[in-house]
């Protein structure tokens, strides 16, 4: 069990997260980039974990301005749907400037763009494998918690849908002989997933030693080139 936070009962289950709709591509809307530092977000009220938004390295890739747009007109036309939002991918064009310093340099971070976007995937799927793991674990415990007091109680209805009776019913019985059962029970599946956590992160320090260096790289790049000129 994820001991960050006391679970309520295993009938709770977290309020389901909708994606937001992209944003129409609004000539008169001011551009907007997506954060450039890092977000935590609220606790699974299941995993206990807090979700994460890892910031790009070079947010502007990700601006409106990026996108292809073109004026509206007054004619009625047909419009094509599109399947995919297009904020989830980054511009391809690179610099107007005939400057062949400007140009290697936009070259560069698109370049390095590509590779802080995979070191950010990298560092999603491990999150996912977590919340994956302890929602589980969570549930089965939940569950399993459940059913002791269910018997402990005779079969008698003890919960009210707030966990208010729930708690009180967990303070009358000795839930001691259920955390040794369970504990037994779960102890190679927690070990597993120790040791795959621990393989993960540590394949995890050399990508983000690059990440860092990239950053670096970038700053030294821009002052070679004497600033970066849009």
């Amino acid at each position: 069990m994820n001991p960050v936070r006391p679970l309520q009962s295993a009938s709770r289950t977290p309020r389901r997260r909708l994606r937001p709709t992209p944003l129409s591509r609004d000539p008169s809307l001011p551009s907007a980039h997506p954060p450039s530092r890092d977000l935590i977000g609220p606790p699974c009220p299941l995993s206990n974990l807090r979700p994460v938004y890892y910031a790009p390295l070079f947010p502007s890739l990700h601006s409106p301005s990026s996108w292809s747009a073109s004026p509206p007109s007054s004619s009625p036309a047909r419009t094509t749907s599109h399947p995919y939002s297009l904020s989830e991918f980054a511009s391809t064009s690179l610099s107007s400037s005939r400057d062949p310093a400007q140009q290697r340099l936009q070259r560069l971070k698109h370049q390095l763009h590509a590779q802080d976007l995979e070191w950010r995937l990298t560092r999603y799927r491990l999150d996912a494998f977590n919340q994956a793991f302890w929602a589980r674990m969570n549930t089965a415990f939940l569950r399993a918690r459940d059913e002791y007091l269910s018997r402990g109680s005779d079969g008698a209805e003890w919960s009210d849908g707030t966990g208010t009776a729930a708690q009180q019913m967990t303070e009358d019985v000795d839930l001691a002989p259920f955390y040794k059962e369970h504990l037994e029970r779960t102890k190679k599946e927690y070990a597993s997933y120790n040791w795959e956590l621990w393989r993960m992160q540590a394949g995890l320090l050399w990508p983000a030693v690059k990440a860092a260096g990239r950053r670096w790289r970038w700053k030294a790049e821009v002052w070679r080139a004497g600033g970066e000129k849009l």
